[in-house]
């Protein structure tokens, strides 16, 4: 082989490896997402300050109770999940701090299994990113710290359910229906891509949609989040249902160099 050609084999070759290396790569904003390495309810809920899940809302000891941890088969999903019970009179969240806040594109899945929505208010399951620009009642408490902001409701068709989200300043009764006549009592994949400078978002449910809907940010004050730090599960005493939420991931995607 001539010189030449070996150079030229080796540029070709480094060229190559440094695109793939400069490939962009996801990096993950949160931990512990499919819940296997957490051995007990109370480490869900309690707060350790760093990266975890905890509950947020402490809005009594009844009411952080109603977030445990469950080891049983759930439609057919036998590893570890997480599970809020329903309670009309009290308010229960799942919530986890991003490794840094976002202010840019990145992307939310989840798994959810919708056991029951209660009657009365007709809404729950609650699924919000967001912040915690108030410092109180914690993270995604108040409308103004939520730039994501979906739930479901029951569909007129008994055993079944809609996914909805709330956009821009809209009243319940406008809220907008992303995936009507789901079933209920059974796992649903749902992936939120976020792009928090552009005040919009995409969700799509696997083997479900074939097409993102695109919808606008909530905006509960005068502007939208412009920094988001936390993403959060609730059930409310005006939105109460029992669920479970299973292989959460939150990610970006980063330069691979």
């Amino acid at each position: 082989m001539s010189r030449t050609g070996f150079f030229g084999q080796v540029v070709v070759v480094t060229l190559l490896g440094f695109l793939v290396a400069a490939a962009p790569v996801a990096a993950q904003l949160i931990v512990d997402g499919d819940f296997e390495g957490i051995k007990a309810g109370k480490y869900l809920r309690r707060d350790d300050k760093g990266q975890d899940w905890y509950e947020s809302r402490l809005d009594t000891k009844e009411g952080r109770g109603l977030l445990k941890l469950s080891t049983r088969k759930i439609g057919g999903n036998r590893t570890h999940k997480a599970i809020i019970k329903a309670h009309p009179e009290l308010n229960t969240y799942l919530t986890q701090r991003f490794t840094s806040g976002q202010k840019g594109d990145f992307t939310v899945q989840f798994d959810v299994y919708i056991k029951e929505i209660l009657p009365d208010d007709n809404r729950s399951a609650f699924f919000m990113v967001g912040s915690d620009k108030d410092g109180k009642k914690g993270p995604n408490s108040t409308g103004v710290e939520r730039f994501v902001f979906m739930g479901f409701e029951n569909a007129a068709e008994p055993g079944k359910i809609n996914l909805f989200a709330r956009e821009s300043k809209t009243k319940w009764e406008n809220k907008t229906i992303v995936a009507p006549n789901l079933e209920l009592g059974e796992w649903h994949t749902i992936i939120v891509n976020i792009h928090v400078a552009d005040q919009i978002y995409e969700v799509s449910i696997k083997g479900v949609m074939d097409e993102p809907t695109a919808l606008d940010a909530f905006r509960a004050g005068k502007r939208v989040p412009k920094r988001l730090t936390h993403l959060s599960f609730a059930s409310w005493n005006d939105g109460a249902g029992t669920f479970y939420v299973d292989n959460v991931s939150a990610t970006k995607e980063v330069s691979g160099l």
